[in-house]
């Protein structure tokens, strides 16, 4: 006689889960991977040569903040030009004396003595006075144009000039006024001066007017 009829009754689950059952037979069982091909969180490992070349565009980015310093002025304009002022005390201008009367008479009479060997005319004996030794003591007129008249101060000898006429250390430019009328008369002079410069003995020329006295 057949046996009774009974319900299957559901197993109860194991303490194994499907991810954690053995695989069948001839199958590997899944579990995490491990060595070389495990890729973690930080991304793929980079090579040395990688990491050398990140290292040299860093240093091309140019210098660090430590090094840049604040410009600070020098204390002076850089498109001033600097003028250099030459070493030692710097003396002022001072004139050079000429030579006495005596010394400037020699050397007359040796102009003399040359002039009369050659069979030249010989020079005025006003060149042997300075500008500044002959006074002005009239004014006169003829045929040749102006002329005047001026008195050596040193030996109180009296002369006639004319226009181009030469002294020791100058000559006459012109001869101003009438001769009547002594008042706005006179004589302008090219003087020659000696200025001592640093050492350096310099001639210059100055315009000197005189005007006629009765003196």
């Amino acid at each position: 006689m057949a046996a009774p009829y009974q319900s299957a009754q559901p197993k109860a689950a194991g303490p194994q889960s499907a991810a954690g059952q053995s695989a069948a037979p001839g199958q590997s069982t899944a579990g995490p991977q491990s060595g070389a091909g495990q890729q973690g969180p930080q991304g793929p490992a980079q090579s040395p040569s990688g990491a050398a070349s990140q290292q040299r565009g860093k240093e091309q980015l140019g210098p660090v903040a430590e090094s840049i310093k604040p410009y600070r002025s020098a204390g002076r304009d850089p498109f001033r030009k600097t003028i250099i002022k030459p070493a030692g005390k710097v003396r002022p201008p001072k004139q050079v004396g000429f030579p006495s009367l005596e010394a400037r008479r020699a050397l007359f009479q040796q102009k003399v003595a040359d002039t009369r060997r050659r069979d030249e005319p010989e020079p005025s004996p006003v060149t042997q006075y300075l500008v500044a030794e002959l006074d002005v003591i009239g004014i006169f007129k003829d045929d040749r144009g102006a002329g005047a008249f001026v008195r050596a101060r040193p030996t109180g000898t009296t002369f006639f000039l004319r226009r181009g006429s030469k002294c020791f250390n100058g000559e006459v430019l012109r001869i101003e006024g009438e001769s009547v009328d002594l008042t706005g008369s006179r004589v302008v002079f090219r003087e020659e001066v000696h200025m001592d410069v640093n050492g350096k003995t310099t001639t210059e020329d100055h315009v000197v007017a005189k005007s006629a006295s009765t003196r």
